[in-house]
């Protein structure tokens, strides 16, 4: 039996990932954070470990004994100041990759993201495009170092390190913060498009992305590598929107903005943000509406040769899947 350290495990994806390692009859083990919800992990077979990525002691228990780290967690935000992304998600990572590499874990396997490109425009892309993340974009920025850390204890011979970059659009059930509040827009009709919605994109349902992290941390050739995994579509942003409102059973959004006045419009709101409620997110970002606005389409090449990687659950399927847990989910909120 494989066993495994999920870190971030009652998050969208760590719940979705400590299922399917439960289905393949691995020893799980799930490192959440004191005091957040564990509902998404009720009746799953894990044991449930709380810790704190920033707390190294925290660390060395959970993951002895285990064979593969799967590092999820993370301060994943796409607004704020620098200070936190660099402490939690640089900060956490190099105490996860020390306490695996002490504590003779085989393998880290490293959720990063395609956050660490620039947003320049973007069709069948893979893994060698240049990691050109704006000074300014300190998620991206934080995941390039975290991508940088695990390279290099690789190299050093410490740990076998390979690191996942999800498409651009990850979806599923469990997705409290993204799905869960943009379905709400959809129905009202009050969603907009940033330039008629033509940019093209790369979507990641849930449990392709975790049979993709699976496949990761099992091959042997994955060892030191970066891999995308996406769904096996390229769509637009208004082509993937319509066929969740087909499911909705809601008309598909109408409003479209260009992108300067979207651009102009989110640099005003994260000024305004910044005084009114520094601690919060702002309801429109100037990365938003750039994710919008220019084509992003990466393709998981890389994945297929190496690693058999084929995504399970085609789109539509997916979609269904997700809108279902969304009206379960709407009735008990």
């Amino acid at each position: 039996m494989s066993s495994a350290l999920v870190t971030g495990a009652n998050g969208f994806i760590g719940s979705n990932l400590v299922r399917l390692l439960a289905e393949k009859n691995w020893e799980v083990r799930s490192l959440v954070l004191p005091g957040t919800a564990l509902a998404v992990l009720e009746g799953l077979p894990t044991k449930i470990l709380f810790g704190d990525i920033l707390e190294p002691s925290s660390l060395e228990a959970a993951v002895r004994g285990v064979e593969v780290v799967f590092h999820l967690a993370a301060l994943a935000r796409d607004w704020g100041p620098r200070e936190p992304f660099m402490k939690v998600n640089v900060g956490g990572t190099r105490n996860v990759v020390e306490a695996a590499a002490a504590g003779g874990v085989r393998r880290v396997v490293l959720m990063s993201s395609l956050a660490v490109h620039d947003y320049r425009g973007h069709r069948g892309a893979g893994e060698d495009t240049p990691l050109d993340c704006p000074a300014d974009f300190h998620y991206g920025r934080s995941k390039i170092a975290c991508e940088a850390l695990l390279r290099e204890a690789h190299e050093k011979g410490r740990i076998e390190g390979v690191v996942v970059r999800p498409g651009v659009f990850p979806f599923g059930p469990n997705d409290t913060t993204s799905f869960a509040k943009l379905a709400p827009a959809l129905e009202k009709g009050i969603f907009a498009f940033v330039n008629d919605g033509e940019a093209r994109l790369s979507t990641a349902y849930v449990e392709n992305l975790c049979h993709g992290l699976v496949l990761a941390a099992t091959y042997g050739r994955a060892a030191g590598k970066t891999y995308v995994i996406a769904d096996d579509v390229e769509i637009t942003w208004r082509e993937l929107f319509t066929l969740f409102c087909r499911e909705l059973g809601v008309k598909p959004p109408r409003l479209s903005v260009p992108y300067p006045v979207a651009d102009a419009a989110a640099a005003a709101t994260e000024r305004l943000w910044s005084v009114i409620h520094p601690d919060e997110e702002p309801p429109l970002t100037r990365y938003r509406a750039r994710v919008m606005a220019r084509d992003l389409h990466f393709v998981s090449r890389k994945a297929k040769l190496e690693l058999g990687y084929a995504p399970p659950v085609d789109l539509e399927e997916g979609i269904r899947r997700t809108v279902a847990w969304y009206r379960r989910y709407a009735k008990r909120a």
